[in-house]
């Protein structure tokens, strides 16, 4: 049985700005079919902690269903044990299985820990979310199962890499962490060069759309600060990830609502700015399986009708 989430006073900060308490309270005790989304996803991205107090990425991709869940009281989720080579059990998680064609994703925290053929995440948080903003993508092939990134390698903060993958992206994924050590991965997506990214600076940012009005991962951002963010080069398989102290900053104390899905005039209406010190940088190698993009498929925003928004 999932609990209903507890907001933190960071969190609660951001969500009193917005206007959007009221909306994050409805959606507490949401938790919709996660169960599902875990059984169709071809992507799990898992944000882990590293010593002690960073953030790094560990990713699994391949034809669903690969996910199995277990037969037990609670949300059980037995994923590969190739995992076993990047993650030290037990240890907080934050997960999110994903589908980027069709849209879907939910999240799933909770706590890893090693089994005899498998590593098995118990979740103490899940939900889905909604359908917005994403690139819908496919694999290339159907290729086997892989465990992800193969090579971490460190990257000048002003390496060209860097400059040309961000710019490019059109789907990114980030960590954060909670005041109680919890991390969280979220989608981020939109047109190519929402990431923004100033080497000389030092500095990365992005403007937040609207949302669901949760604010879970600006409220982390709010109480602790800590971030790291994967962009994926889908093409070929790779990403780079940046890493360091973040902020939100709202924007939009207008845009408060009853609801959490609105239909707007606007395809992507800002909410605020993340803005990040950056103070290293990887090349992710192999991290998943390569991927095309579909453009034949309607992009869900917040232009989009309601029904269409909502998970499904």
């Amino acid at each position: 049985m999932i609990k209903p989430l507890v907001y933190h006073p960071g969190q609660r900060t951001v969500q009193e700005e917005a206007g959007t308490v009221r909306v994050a309270d409805k959606l507490a005790d949401w938790v919709g079919p996660v169960a599902d989304f875990a059984r169709g996803a071809d992507l799990v991205v898992l944000a882990l902690p590293e010593n002690g107090a960073g953030l790094r990425f560990a990713l699994v991709s391949g034809a669903a269903p690969f996910v199995r869940l277990a037969d037990a009281p609670e949300l059980r989720l037995e994923l590969p044990a190739g995992l076993a080579e990047h993650v030290q059990t037990p240890t907080a998680c934050g997960g999110l299985v994903i589908s980027l064609g069709l849209a879907r994703r939910a999240r799933v925290n909770g706590f890893l820990y090693g089994r005899a053929a498998a590593l098995e995440l118990v979740a103490t948080e899940a939900f889905t979310l909604c359908r917005k903003y994403f690139a819908p993508s496919l694999p290339v092939c159907d290729a086997p199962l892989r465990v992800g990134p193969a090579v971490r390698t460190p990257l000048a903060l002003d390496h060209p890499l860097l400059a040309d993958v961000l710019g490019r992206a059109e789907t990114a994924f980030l960590a954060t962490v909670s005041p109680d050590g919890m991390p969280d991965v979220a989608h981020r997506g939109g047109p190519p060069g929402f990431l923004e990214y100033d080497p000389a600076a030092r500095v990365l940012c992005w403007n937040e759309y609207v949302g669901d009005g949760v604010f879970k991962s600006a409220g982390n951002l709010r109480a602790t600060g800590t971030m790291a963010l994967l962009a994926l080069d889908l093409a070929s398989g790779d990403a780079v990830c940046l890493y360091g102290r973040g902020d939100y900053l709202n924007t939009r104390a207008d845009r408060g609502r009853e609801d959490a899905l609105v239909q707007h005039r606007e395809d992507r209406p800002q909410q605020g700015v993340i803005r990040c010190e950056i103070v290293r940088a990887e090349r992710l190698r192999d991290v998943l399986h390569p991927r095309r993009r579909v453009d034949r498929v309607p992009r869900i925003t917040s232009r989009s009708t309601v029904p269409e928004q909502k998970p499904q």
